[in-house]
């Protein structure tokens, strides 16, 4: 209770300090295929500019010869290094680990390459790079290095003064006056300059952490209220960030030296944004898809949720390829939440939930179908692959046919009860599928889309939401960040509805697990 009303004091903005594409949950999944290889991609993120990455890459099936990872950035205009060979992990047999030093910040992808008797292929994992946090220097190297330090400062103002009072006199002579005289001015010329050599370090050191602090990950303001006058009444999300509002203005960059290099958004799964709102106890959920004219108030109508405090989060992809998930709060007051039977939504795939989770690991859906949650009973364990997997079953039990949700199988939202986490997931895994196209249709010479006149085609944006083959089972690679209570809200469509069902999950630590 004292951290969930810590939380709500600071607010849910502060939060994003972790976050870049989701909330809370920095590392990047990856399901799918690398040519004839089926692969499970986990990134994990250093946090840090530049920093290391650890890439994880389990196959299926035939055991490849070799895999290897590279890392691009958006707007390279050079050569990319050499890519790694990733090696066996430890007591493994199907999972390859690599690392990877990550240079720049910004929009980035890794590049997977699978290869053995089955032929090769390549699959793409779009990663935002962003400073999260600094790395603190430990108190007790601190005290061993001045300690060095000052021991190497007296020697070397000892050894001068040596030299310059006995280093040209005879052997047994004593120092006269003058050469003891000059050696306290080599002495004390000496401090000086080491002071300024000194002086000048940690100068410069200072302004590379200051200028490391400005650049660290700050999330784009925003901010979410009800226009309850309109009927129906409507969500209004708007993104109060400078940069983003005057993003064109070159001229108010430049008297502010700032710098507004967003490139416009890009439909992921066919929609500009995606809008969720969680009421503080879980007990409701609405995806929202709203509209915009300006890219900068976007407009929904407010589902018949409960009156309540709600967390916002707002999934955005811009052309570079650069995903974030922007955090605010909306109360929907008594009366502004509309009726359910006129309620006429925004856009057809908008949907919304109310009540709690299933005790069990089945729920009841609609027309008679359920779903259930499949797999080990085994405790989820922070920071290892939680194996979230759902059967949706007709009345009879056998699988029910599902038909395609924005151009995946399903879609599944993960909460944190406190709100620390929050993750958009798809079968494909925690990455923007926008992004990953972004990476995988560039050309030679390509830097950032549109920059350079170059933007996505329908096509493109066709191949984007390529609709999969639709079956009753559907799964989602993940890892839990912490553990924690957690919601996952799972939403497949049947004959044009869309269906969720809520499922709460405990995870535990890998220290408790250990015990």
């Amino acid at each position: 209770m004292k951290l969930q009303s810590l939380l709500r004091n600071l607010g849910l903005t502060s939060l994003c300090v972790i976050l870049s594409a989701h909330v809370g949950s920095p590392d990047a999944w990856f399901e799918g295929n690398a040519g004839p290889y089926k692969v499970t991609i986990q990134v994990q993120m250093p946090g840090v500019v530049p920093g290391v990455a650890q890439i994880f890459v389990r196959t299926a099936g035939d055991k490849p010869d070799r895999v290897t990872v590279v890392a691009n950035k958006f707007d390279a205009t050079g050569g990319a290094p050499p890519p790694e060979v990733a090696t066996p992990l430890e007591n493994s047999s199907d999972t390859y680990v690599a690392r990877l030093w990550l240079m720049a910040a910004g929009s980035n992808s890794i590049t997977v390459e699978v290869s053995g008797a089955k032929g090769s292929g390549k699959a793409v994992v779009p990663v935002v790079n962003v400073p999260m946090r600094r790395l603190e220097f430990d108190p007790r190297l601190a005290i061993g290095l001045s300690g060095i330090g000052l021991f190497l400062f007296v020697g070397m103002v000892t050894i001068i003064g040596a030299a310059v009072r006995e280093g040209t006199l005879p052997a047994g002579e004593l120092p006269s006056f003058a050469n003891r005289s000059r050696a306290r001015l080599a002495m004390i010329g000496t401090s000086i300059g080491l002071a300024l050599i000194l002086f000048g370090g940690w100068s410069w050191w200072s302004s590379v952490d200051s200028q490391y602090r400005r650049n660290l990950f700050k999330p784009i303001a925003s901010k979410a209220e009800i226009v309850s006058t309109s009927v129906p009444p409507m969500v209004v999300f708007s993104v109060t960030d400078s940069d983003w509002v005057h993003r064109g203005d070159s001229a108010w960059a430049r008297a502010r030296q700032r710098r507004t290099s967003w490139t416009p958004l890009v439909e992921d799964h066919g929609k500009l944004m995606h809008l969720f709102l969680i009421r503080d106890d879980m007990g409701a959920f609405a995806h929202l898809h709203p509209t915009t004219s300006d890219s900068i108030a976007f407009e929904s109508t407010l589902p018949p949720v409960p009156p309540g405090r709600y967390r916002v989060f707002s999934d955005v992809v811009v052309e570079s390829g650069y995903a974030q998930t922007m955090v605010t709060t909306l109360t929907v007051g008594q009366g502004a939440n509309g009726d359910a039977t006129k309620t006429q939504l925004t856009d057809p795939d908008d949907s919304w939930f109310t009540g709690g989770a299933a005790n069990t690991r089945s729920t009841m859906l609609a027309d008679g179908l359920s779903m259930r949650r499949v797999g080990t009973a085994a405790p989820i364990v922070a920071g290892r692959e939680a194996g979230l997997r759902f059967e949706v079953l007709n009345a009879d039990g056998t699988p029910a046919t599902l038909e395609p949700y924005m151009g995946m199988a399903a879609h599944a939202v993960v909460a944190k009860d406190d709100g620390s986490v929050f993750v958009h997931l798809h079968p494909m895994g925690t990455i923007s599928m926008a992004s990953q196209m972004t990476f995988s249709l560039r050309q030679p010479g390509d830097t950032i889309f549109g920059r350079l006149g170059r933007r996505l085609s329908a096509a493109e944006h066709s191949a984007m939401n390529a609709t999969p083959a639709a079956t009753g089972s559907v799964g989602f690679p993940y890892a839990f960040p912490k553990p924690g209570k957690y919601r996952i809200w799972v939403q497949v469509r049947r004959e044009g509805r869309i269906l969720t069902g809520a499922f709460d999950i405990h995870v535990i630590s890998g220290v408790k697990s250990a015990e």
